[in-house]
């Protein structure tokens, strides 16, 4: 099911929407705006995500052993001339 709605733009905004129509080839006003909502929408989502991601470490950081077990798997003692090309 889908809604229509009115929506009112001042002419500045509307011939930025036209613009937009034109440079990124959408095929019409209705798929721009549409396209745009989905970012917002999109954008808005990623952002609540890595607020809770920062809100858990906040309220649960990582320990010291954490940290350092994170270094060295991070940091591996390679043989520098040992051959990796096959990877």
């Amino acid at each position: 099911m889908s809604t229509q709605l009115a929506l009112r733009l001042p002419d500045d905004l509307l011939a930025d929407l036209d613009w937009l129509v034109v440079r990124c080839n959408y095929s019409n006003r209705t798929e721009a705006m549409r396209t745009a909502i989905e970012a917002a929408i999109k954008a808005e989502r990623s952002r609540q995500i890595d607020e809770q991601y920062a809100e858990a470490y906040t309220r649960l950081p990582q320990t010291d052993d954490e940290v350092a077990d994170l270094a060295w798997q991070s940091s591996p003692d390679l043989d520098e001339d040992e051959d990796w090309s096959w990877m």
